[in-house]
């Protein structure tokens, strides 16, 4: 670890914020969850980014000044922005469809895209025990969603690519979080999701609803109707827990080195299995309950192998 990396580790600090920024997130989901039954899920994320755009400008701007607004190296913000956009609105579609422990444990696959993206990819040496985690990880996966059997169902292998765009965004939280501010990379990735929302949502309500698509699909193409005042209040809501646990996040990426922030990002799943019981009456089967925890022990085991053979 380099001496400046060694000066910027505060590694109790960056769990706390993982932890609490992730049942933000898990609170969150469930609000979005509620709201898309009841609206079309592209108008409940374009409403909640436009909230989440504007609270974190106008806080940006009363503690910071227009400074906070431009952006040391934009590319990789905006890159950040690309990818959180793939990897929310897909997962967020999912959950419109499965309940959140579900899909909580195939979206709790993402350390495993990194060491697979990191071989594959970056053409970095991954040995056989990483290899043997990643093999058993995804194995735990394929039992989960059982495909070809008459228990699968196609929106639950949604979150598998959402794991894949989100393992991408902590790196490049790590290579940038030393020149950009916490709120810096918020607004650039919340104006690039809101404008990628915006464009798919035109684009869909120009062309006609393609026959025969299946319920998930089909609810991108449902038309738009004013939100109540009270959905309106918890989109708000939702909306503010949001802003504050996107700023935990990256905050937390950027006091810590990646190896120790992200084995705590599985408190994900204990905070959706939880709030899924409570808010919806999910109760997780014996296969999501077995292939979540062989997922995160997977996950858990190459971060931590991953960190020790740095310190070789």
């Amino acid at each position: 670890m380099s001496d400046s990396i060694q000066r910027q580790h505060r590694p109790v600090a960056g769990i706390l914020f993982c932890v609490f920024a992730l049942l933000g997130f898990a609170i969150q989901d469930s609000m979005i969850k509620s709201l898309s039954t009841r609206y079309p899920l592209l108008e409940v994320l374009c409403i909640r980014s436009a909230i989440v755009l504007g609270l974190l400008v106008l806080v940006g701007l009363s503690l910071h000044g227009p400074k906070i607004l431009r952006g040391n190296q934009p590319r990789p913000l905006m890159l950040r922005g690309i990818l959180a956009f793939f990897a929310f609105t897909s997962y967020y579609l999912a959950l419109s469809r499965i309940p959140l422990a579900d899909a909580a444990a195939v979206y709790m696959t993402a350390p495993l895209f990194v060491t697979l993206l990191s071989a594959v990819v970056l053409r970095e040496r991954v040995g056989i025990h990483r290899w043997g985690a990643v093999i058993v990880g995804f194995t735990a996966v394929i039992i989960m969603l059982a495909p070809g059997s008459a228990l699968f169902r196609p929106e639950a292998a949604i979150p598998l690519f959402s794991a894949l765009c989100y393992a991408m965004i902590p790196i490049i939280n790590r290579r940038i979080g030393m020149t950009e501010h916490a709120l810096t990379m918020g607004i650039y990735t919340t104006f690039t999701y809101l404008s990628l929302i915006v464009l798919t949502a035109t684009i869909i309500h120009l062309v006609p609803a393609p026959q025969n698509l299946n319920q998930t699909l089909a609810g991108l193409f449902q038309r738009w109707h004013g939100f109540t005042v009270p959905d309106l209040g918890l989109a708000f809501a939702a909306s503010c827990l949001f802003s504050l646990a996107l700023l935990g996040i990256t905050q937390a990426y950027r006091i810590a080195i990646v190896s120790t922030v992200t084995p705590f990002e599985y408190s994900y799943l204990v905070w959706a299995t939880l709030i899924g019981f409570l808010f919806f009456g999910d109760i997780p089967g014996l296969r999501t309950v077995i292939g979540g925890l062989a997922v995160v022990t997977c996950g858990c085991y190459i971060v931590l192998r991953e960190r020790r053979l740095s310190r070789v």
